[in-house]
C-alpha cells in the first residue's frame, strides 16, 4: 500500500502557502510604507522649492507683472521633481500655469491607492500691503511618473527578495519537520506493512532516541502496550463470545482465562491482579461510620476499598487507583463497588435500616456512556429506596463543560441517587465550579480531611469553606476528625456531621454490622 499524497509535499506546501502570505502582507505594508515616505520627501522638496521663489514671484504678481512671474515659474524646471507649477488667485483663476515635464499617464487604480499626483499649496502675500489675506496661491505639483516608477522598483526588489526568502524558510522548515516528525513516522508505517502475519500479534516498535518524551514516543509505548494486550488473549477472545460491559456482570469464564494468560505474561501483572482479585476476593468494603457529632448517633456511612495484603491485613496501595485507570480496569473494579454498595444496602432495607451509604465515584466513571443506565438497573433489580444511595465525586471539573455536568448530575438525581462532592476544596478541580455550584443537582460537600487536621489552628480553608457552604444551602461533612478540639470547633461553625478516627476508622461489614444494628444476622 502506497501513499498518493505524501506528509512531505503536504507539510511543505502547507508551510510555503504560509509563508507566501505572510509575506505578501509584509510587502503590502512595507510598500505602503515606503511609498508614504517618498511622498514626504517630494512635499518637503516642493515646499523648500516654493519658499525659494515665494518673495519674488509675491512682487512680481502684485506688480501685476505676468512676463517677470513666468520667468520665475519656469526657473523652477531644473528641480526635477515638479510636474507643474501654477498661480491661482483666490477667487479660483489659474492665471500662471506651467509644466516642465511632458504628461504621462498612471494607472488609475494606482493614482488612487497612492493617492497621486503628490501636490502643495503656498500663499502669496504682499509685503507693502497691510491687507492679511494673500494675493494668490502658489500650486505646486511633483511628478507623478517619478513615483509610479518608485512604486514598480520597490515592488520588483521586495518581490524577488522575499520569494527568494519564503523559497528559502520553505526548504529549511520542511527539511526540519520532515527529518524530525515524516521519517520516522515513514520509517514505522514501512516497518507495519512489512510485518508478515504470523509476526504482527508479537511485533513491537521500537523507541527513537528523539522521541522518548513526545507524542511520537507516547503512541509507540501505546502500541507496544496495546499489543502487549493482544498477544495475552487475542486467542482467547477468538473463542469467546462473552465480554465486559457496563451493564452486565463480568464472565467468569473470560476472568479465569484472562488470569491463565496472565500467569504466562508477567508484562501484565497490574490487570491481572486487579482482575484476579475481583475474582478470588482480594477486595472487600470496609465501612466508616458518619455520626451526628452533636449526639454521637450514626446517620450514614462510606463505603471504602479494601486489598488483602500478603500480610493478611486489609489496606488500600497508594497506586492501585491509579495502576486501574492506566490499565483501563476502574470500569470494572468502579461497577464491583456499586453493585457491594446496593447489595450491602438492599440487606440493610429488607430489615428496615435506612442509614444511607456514600460511595467514592470519579468523574471519569460517571462520563462512561452507560454508566447510567447501569446505576438505574442496580437500584431497580436491588429496590434501593431513592436517597439511600450517596455517590462521592471527585474531580468533577474533569466531567468537561458544565452543561455536560448539570446533565449527568441531573440523571443521576432522576434514577433516585444524590451527589456529594468529595474532597471539597483541594485543587481547581472544585474551586472552579464554585460559580456553577448552585445550579448543580449536590446535596453535600464532603470537607476534605487535610484542612479539617489543621483545626483549630489554622482555619482559614475550613471558614471558606463553611461561608460557601451557607451561601449555597448546602450541608457539609467533615472527614478526618481526630480530636475533641476539632469537633468543638466543628459544631460551633454549624457543621454537625462529620467522620474520623474519633469516632471510628474503617471497620469490616460484619464488624460495623454488629457495633451499630443489632437486627441483622451475622455475617
Amino acid at each position: 500500500m502506497r501513499v498518493s499524497r505524501s506528509l512531505t509535499i503536504k507539510q511543505m506546501a502547507t508551510v510555503s502557502g504560509v509563508a507566501a502570505v505572510t509575506l505578501c502582507i509584509f510587502i503590502v505594508i512595507q510598500l505602503f510604507h515606503f511609498v508614504q515616505q517618498r511622498r514626504m520627501e517630494y512635499a518637503q522638496q516642493m515646499e523648500n522649492i516654493a519658499h525659494t521663489i515665494r518673495q519674488p514671484l509675491s512682487q512680481a504678481v502684485f506688480k501685476a507683472d505676468i512676463v517677470q512671474a513666468e520667468q520665475i515659474l519656469n526657473s523652477l524646471k531644473p528641480a526635477g521633481v515638479l510636474a507643474r507649477a501654477e498661480v491661482i488667485l483666490p477667487n479660483g483663476m489659474r492665471v500662471l500655469h506651467s509644466d516642465f515635464t511632458p504628461p504621462r499617464a498612471v494607472p488609475v487604480f494606482i493614482a488612487k491607492i497612492f493617492e497621486l499626483p503628490v501636490t502643495i499649496t503656498v500663499p502669496l502675500y504682499s509685503l507693502a500691503s497691510t491687507n492679511p489675506k494673500p494675493l494668490a496661491q502658489l500650486a505646486l505639483q511633483a511628478d507623478s511618473w517619478r513615483v509610479y516608477q518608485f512604486i514598480l522598483s520597490a515592488l520588483s526588489t521586495m518581490v524577488t527578495t522575499y520569494l527568494l526568502l519564503a523559497l528559502i524558510l520553505s526548504v529549511a522548515i520542511s527539511w526540519c519537520i520532515n527529518k524530525l516528525i515524516i521519517r520516522p513516522l515513514r520509517a514505522i508505517a514501512d516497518e507495519l506493512q512489512a510485518l508478515p502475519p504470523q509476526a504482527v500479534i508479537a511485533h513491537r516498535l521500537s523507541l527513537p532516541a528523539r522521541h522518548r518524551d513526545d507524542e511520537l514516543g507516547r503512541l509507540i509505548r501505546s502500541y507496544n502496550r496495546n499489543q502487549q494486550v493482544v498477544e495475552a488473549v487475542h486467542d482467547e477472545m477468538s473463542r469467546l463470545t462473552t465480554r465486559f460491559a457496563l451493564t452486565h456482570q463480568p464472565d467468569k469464564a473470560l476472568f479465569l482465562t484472562l488470569l491463565e494468560r496472565g500467569r504466562a505474561h508477567p508484562r501484565l501483572t497490574q490487570e491481572h491482579n486487579i482482575l484476579q482479585g475481583l475474582e478470588e476476593g482480594q477486595f472487600s468494603l470496609f465501612l466508616q461510620p458518619q455520626v451526628d457529632m452533636r449526639n454521637g448517633n450514626l446517620v450514614g456511612a462510606e463505603a471504602l476499598l479494601r486489598m488483602r495484603q500478603p500480610d493478611g491485613n486489609w489496606a488500600l496501595p497508594e497506586d492501585l487507583m491509579v495502576n486501574a485507570e492506566e490499565h483501563d480496569v476502574i470500569g470494572a473494579l468502579g461497577r464491583w463497588i456499586v453493585e457491594e454498595s446496593c447489595r450491602m444496602l438492599a440487606t440493610w432495607q429488607k430489615v428496615g435500616i435506612s442509614v444511607p451509604l456514600s460511595v467514592n465515584f470519579s468523574a471519569v466513571q460517571l462520563c462512561e456512556p452507560e454508566m447510567i443506565m447501569h446505576l438505574r438497573e442496580l437500584i431497580a433489580s436491588h429496590q434501593i429506596f431513592p436517597g439511600s444511595l450517596i455517590l462521592e465525586i471527585t474531580g468533577t471539573a474533569q466531567v468537561g463543560e458544565p452543561g455536560l455536568a448539570l446533565r449527568l448530575l441531573g440523571e443521576l438525581q432522576q434514577v433516585g441517587v444524590l451527589v456529594a462532592l468529595d474532597d471539597f476544596g483541594m485543587g481547581h478541580a472544585n474551586l472552579n465550579w464554585l460559580s456553577q455550584l448552585q445550579s448543580l443537582p449536590v446535596s453535600t460537600l464532603k470537607m476534605d480531611r487535610r484542612f479539617v487536621c489543621l483545626l483549630p489552628g489554622d482555619d482559614t480553608m475550613v471558614k471558606v469553606i463553611v461561608a460557601i457552604a451557607e451561601i449555597i444551602k448546602l450541608d457539609v461533612i467533615a472527614e478526618g476528625v481526630e480530636t475533641v478540639e476539632q469537633r468543638d470547633w466543628l459544631l460551633a461553625r454549624g457543621i454537625h456531621i462529620g467522620q474520623g478516627y474519633f469516632y471510628s476508622e474503617a471497620l469490616p461489614v460484619s464488624v460495623f454490622n454488629d457495633k451499630y444494628f443489632t437486627r441483622l444476622p451475622p455475617v
